[in-house]
């Protein structure tokens, strides 16, 4: 089981609040120091259902590839607070703005918007129970089960410029066929960056079959399964 995003985005978190701290410590300090602390005391909840170990190798992973991370400056409980406060008030506004949009009945759009606020702030709040108010007036799509095949969903960022862009509303450039909502993109290097600005027709579909059989418009990697 993979980490999510979110996931991640909390490890990165924590160590931006913390490892300068630990690194820098005088007594028993160091880049040693810094993955023991975080991993053992900060992330209690992702060590108990991913294991000590994986966290671990986690929070590694991400000083390994941001090592300015343990030599900033040490943060102060001021400072950390502040940070947080920050975080939260970027969920709040996505928060907001998914409300507004849920009040129009536009639910996907509320479901990118839900994701970002997820995404700003993990930890914040109970997101998926925004989702479930949702879902409880519409009932989501199954994704397509990737398991064997070699590929996987594209991990996007909702609402992002110029692309991906927002949940996809529909197909083709000129025809804009229906697309049931919450269809998602197998990755790739497609044609067309997003499926609404793909160019190709209903003749052009690929298909794997190794675990199973998956449906993708070659033009934009659309998941039609």
């Amino acid at each position: 089981m993979r980490l999510t995003r979110p996931e991640r985005v909390t490890i990165a978190h924590v160590c931006d609040d913390w490892a300068p701290n630990y690194f820098h410590s005088p007594i028993h300090g160091g880049t040693d120091a810094a993955i023991r602390y975080i991993a053992d005391h900060h992330l209690d909840a992702l060590a108990a259902k991913y294991g000590r170990p994986r966290i671990w190798d986690a929070v590694t992973a991400h000083l390994d590839a941001h090592p300015d991370t343990l030599t900033a400056p040490r943060t102060t409980r001021t400072e950390r607070d502040h940070r947080q406060a920050a975080r939260n008030a970027r969920a709040d506004a996505y928060l907001s703005a998914a409300l507004h949009h849920h009040k129009t009945a536009e639910p996907y759009e509320t479901l990118a918007l839900i994701d970002r606020a997820e995404l700003a702030s993990p930890t914040y709040k109970d997101y998926d129970r925004y989702r479930r108010a949702v879902h409880g007036n519409l009932p989501p799509l199954t994704p397509t089960d990737l398991t064997g095949t070699g590929l996987r969903h594209r991990v996007t960022l909702p609402l992002a410029y110029p692309h991906p862009g927002p949940p996809v509303r529909y197909h083709g450039s000129a025809a804009r066929r229906w697309v049931y909502p919450g269809h998602r993109v197998i990755d790739g290097n497609w044609p067309a960056a997003i499926p609404e600005h793909c160019t190709a027709t209903d003749d052009e579909l690929m298909q794997w079959t190794p675990g199973g059989t998956v449906h993708v418009c070659t033009g934009c990697g659309l998941d039609y399964t």
